[in-house]
């Protein structure tokens, strides 16, 4: 099935996903109007504050989370490492020691009806120049310690409506996007560290595919991505 898309002079191709019949592609423009502010910076528990260890955090009124289970092979690539948010470690990773640095890949969750991961390489820390730095920041999927993953949890704040080109909804709102960041050793599933953090651009996006929830919400930037994580990394 496809669908095509017009906006003035621009056109947008996509194949719409098996089973996934909710799924729109969306078409944005650039000009966004109803501005309403800025977005809230960065909330939450830094990292390096967070306790960490098998139970760290957990009170006797909070249920006891499930523990990790083992992966039934070891890491061949990126792609695997998606495992990690899910409850899932792989013995035969490298151990995450108390010397850096320490290679981590980002899995992102950006939609809340949803469930896909996607890789985030923070391109302009991982391609600086340095050798170390893209072993760190862009390293090979076998030699990855850390599995930071970052989960849209909800919206906030409305910070502008975003012309589209789909007849029945005109526009779609941009809202604050509310993420959760959370820091896991590959190799035995123990959670290192987590924080929450808020997406801060206000610029409706060019494209975005959407599902069942017909909102838009502002994105964590590198930036964001790197103050929180170095900690953990260097």
């Amino acid at each position: 099935m496809r669908r095509f898309l017009r906006t003035g002079k621009f056109r947008l191709t996509t194949g719409i996903a098996a089973g996934v019949a909710s799924v729109l592609v969306v078409l944005v423009a650039l000009t966004c109007s109803g501005v309403f502010g800025g977005a809230p910076a960065e909330t939450g528990i830094p990292l390096a504050d967070l306790p960490t260890g098998p139970g760290a955090g957990t009170s006797a009124a909070s249920p006891t989370p499930a523990a990790p289970k083992p992966a039934s092979g070891p890491v061949r690539a990126a792609g695997d490492l998606d495992a990690v948010c899910a409850n899932t470690y792989f013995p035969t990773a490298p151990k995450y020691s108390a010397k850096g640095p320490h290679p981590v890949v980002i899995s992102a969750r950006d939609r809340l009806d949803l469930d896909g991961r996607s890789a985030r390489v923070l391109n302009r820390y991982a391609y600086s120049g340095s050798a170390a730095a893209k072993k760190t920041w862009a390293p090979a999927a076998k030699q990855v310690q850390v599995v930071a993953c970052l989960d849209l949890i909800g919206g906030g704040a409305r910070v502008a409506d975003c012309k589209t080109d789909v007849a029945a909804s005109p526009k779609m709102p941009l809202m604050v996007g509310r993420y959760r960041l959370t820091v896991y050793e590959v190799s035995t599933g123990r959670k290192l560290a987590q924080s929450s953090l808020n997406g801060t651009g206000k610029a409706c996006p060019w494209v975005v595919v959407t599902g069942s929830d017909p909102t838009l919400y502002t994105a964590v930037d590198d930036a964001q991505l790197y103050r929180a994580l170095q900690a953990k990394v260097k």
